[in-house]
């Protein structure tokens, strides 16, 4: 039900036709310090705050018999929330690990009819996946990552002249995402990070004989992560 109220709300508008290394020889340990474990920065559990750049793409393409369009628009804000994860050295210059998060946004993206308005608000982000880096040092790791998302997209349809066709709903897209990062130690227990996010998600699609819509959701992510290791 959702995807034909919003394709239609949008057609009618006029906007739509580690770090460290594992033990590796004196040098790493002699660097690290007293009592400071070859691996201990990079294995074990992590819980980190995170906040950064949103960019929300939605993209809608009509197909008709005679005739296609297409219509991209971006909308930019603040994307914040936390993960979870579990890291481990493989090898001497190797890490893999496993996360979660949830995360939310501030994004809101409008097109503004003739009477008539529909509004597209990102609601919580909940992401699970798998990373694995290369020690650069035994302080710091680059890394890629990438697994499931699953994002809720509210969806506020509102009409000046017919308020009884006003509506509001959410509903829940799946997809995925990929991305990469840099991160390093701040002594035993903390880090930070920097990484970029790139998620895409399963849309809507209707079609209609020789006539078909489709609309598409899509978001871009750099996001700087302060963490604690247990």
């Amino acid at each position: 039900m959702y995807k034909f109220m919003l394709i239609a709300a949008l057609a009618a508008t006029p906007a739509a036709p580690a770090f460290a290394q594992s033990d590796t020889g004196q040098d790493f340990g002699r660097d690290a310090g007293p009592g400071y474990g070859a691996t201990d920065g990079v294995s074990g559990f992590r819980a980190e705050p995170r906040i950064g750049y949103d960019r929300v793409i939605t993209e809608l393409n009509v197909e008709t018999a005679d005739d296609s369009a297409s219509v991209r628009e971006g909308k930019s804000g603040v994307t914040y929330g936390g993960e979870l994860g579990y890291d481990m050295v493989v090898n001497t210059d190797m890490m893999l690990g496993v996360y979660g998060g949830i995360e939310g946004s501030s994004v809101e993206q409008c097109f503004p009819g003739t009477g008539t308005e529909t509004c597209l608000t990102p609601g919580r982000n909940l992401t699970a996946g798998v990373r694995g880096g290369f020690l650069l040092n035994p302080n710091t790791v680059l890394y890629i990552k990438g697994g499931y998302s699953n994002g809720q997209i509210r969806i506020g349809y509102s009409d000046r002249d017919f308020p009884q066709d006003n509506f509001r709903v959410s509903d829940n897209l799946s997809g995925f995402h990929a991305g990469a990062g840099v991160q390093t130690a701040f002594g035993r227990n903390f880090y930070g990070k920097l990484e970029y996010v790139y998620t895409d998600y399963n849309g809507y699609e209707i079609t209609d004989g020789t006539d078909k819509a489709s609309l598409d959701f899509s978001r871009h992510q750099v996001v700087a992560g302060l963490g604690v290791r247990f």
